[in-house]
């Protein structure tokens, strides 16, 4: 347990094996109390723990690591958002646009017509001060 707000070596070590688990199984339908069982610890003190160390709560990471992940295949014009959407663990294509949206304040297609719009005026906005002309 947590003794004057602080963690011992051990529990950093299960706190970053919960994250280790969730930005590899991220897809996947990872619940806060299945991620306290993977890792062996209390489920309000691994809630805590990753509270410490990301600022969000595990389903908050979750869904913020989620983003990220779809963020670069928006990129491919070629998969629909309906797909992206599935891919990267969101149960509709109407969630992902939400929680998208919510997070970069713009939504999966203006993201993406943003992209095009940048790539067309040859920006690469994949880097800092890459410039493709």
């Amino acid at each position: 347990m947590p003794i004057n707000g602080l963690f011992t070596p051990y529990d950093y070590d299960r706190i970053n094996r919960a994250i280790a688990y969730i930005e590899k199984h991220y897809s996947d339908a990872v619940s806060a109390d299945q991620l306290a069982m993977e890792v062996g610890m209390d489920i309000k003190q691994l809630q805590a723990g990753v509270y410490s160390r990301k600022g969000l709560t595990i389903h908050n990471y979750i869904l913020k690591v989620r983003v990220e992940r779809a963020t670069k295949d928006l990129e491919d014009f070629g998969r629909p958002i309906k797909f992206i959407a599935a891919k990267h663990g969101f149960s509709s294509s109407s969630h992902f646009g939400a929680e998208f949206k919510k997070q970069t304040g713009q939504t999966p297609r203006q993201y993406r017509y943003l992209f095009a719009l940048n790539m067309c005026n040859g920006y690469d906005p994949s880097g800092p001060g890459k410039d493709l002309s």
